[in-house]
């Protein structure tokens, strides 16, 4: 890290000078894949992400730098910012504030990475599943349209990040459905995490071509070859092109224009976080 910390990209090269891969889009990262690093040297974390050759970067909530700051810093490596993530908890006491720094920092989108219950009530990690109810779903996507229209008025696209959880059905209404339903499709937009939707027993191909018209945001994450199937969370994800996910099946169902970005993003390893993102990039660069 220490030599990337000094290299980044040479000068006058940018995100969109940048080799591309599938769809013709820059390759992205979900920050969060590197979180432990990124806690300790944010700024070289970056300058390692963009080593690797990654030219788009997703926040996982505002970092330990002003927005000057990480504009500054992002340019400096030829990385463009163009979405950041938030929860529904936070929304509901810092929506302006997210907001704020994701319109300061260059961001296009918000999006809403993770739910909360309608009462604001508890529920083991490892019982989400089951503890939420669909008036809870019905109240998030409510919440997210509510939200959108700020985020609107701001002048920033809002999304919605999927998890496994949201694949449970309550009498055959299935809680990702609905919430796709009830939103405002001139509001919310959906970042598919293709990984969660593969642990959730659903294909994401299929699913990719059900809401063609709602997805516009990608999470581009791989499900080991034995991942159990489950609607508990449960992250079973390896580098991009290791696991069980046809990624040229994938990206060929996608329609020309629809998505606008994607960001890998991986959860467990057997190798360092930095290593098993270049692996993922590697495998995407010969995939476009």
């Amino acid at each position: 890290m220490a030599m990337a910390a000094m290299t980044c990209l040479p000068a006058g090269a940018s995100a969109s000078s940048s080799a591309k891969g599938p769809l013709g889009l820059p390759i992205g990262l979900q920050i969060y894949t590197v979180r432990e690093a990124a806690a300790k040297d944010f700024p070289g974390t970056v300058r390692a992400i963009a080593d690797a050759g990654y030219r788009e970067l997703e926040l996982a909530g505002p970092p330990p730098l002003s927005a000057a700051e990480m504009r500054k810093l992002a340019a400096e490596c030829g990385i463009a910012v163009p979405s950041m993530h938030t929860n529904m908890r936070d929304l509901q006491t810092k929506a302006q504030e997210r907001i704020d720094y994701a319109k300061a920092v260059g961001a296009e989108y918000l999006v809403c990475s993770f739910p909360s219950t309608a009462d604001a009530r508890s529920i083991p990690t490892g019982s989400l599943a089951a503890g939420m109810t669909l008036d809870d779903w019905k109240w998030n996507a409510d919440q997210l349209n509510r939200f959108g229209e700020l985020a609107h008025k701001a002048g920033l696209r809002f999304g919605y990040h999927n998890h496994n959880i949201e694949f449970r059905s309550y009498d055959g209404v299935v809680a990702m459905d609905e919430m796709i339903r009830i939103t405002d499709p001139k509001l919310v937009t959906i970042e598919l995490d293709i990984a969660w939707v593969a642990t959730a027993g659903v294909d994401p191909v299929k699913y990719l071509k059900k809401h063609s018209d709602r997805i516009s945001l990608l999470h581009v994450k791989d499900i080991r070859k034995d991942a159990k199937e489950t609607i508990e969370l449960n992250a079973q994800t390896t580098e991009v092109g290791s696991g069980r996910i046809d990624w040229k099946a994938f990206f060929g169902a996608a329609k020309p224009g629809q998505i606008k970005h994607y960001f890998v993003e991986q959860e467990n390893f057997e190798r360092s976080p930095l290593e098993a993102i270049k692996l993922s990039f590697d495998y995407l660069s010969k995939l476009a």
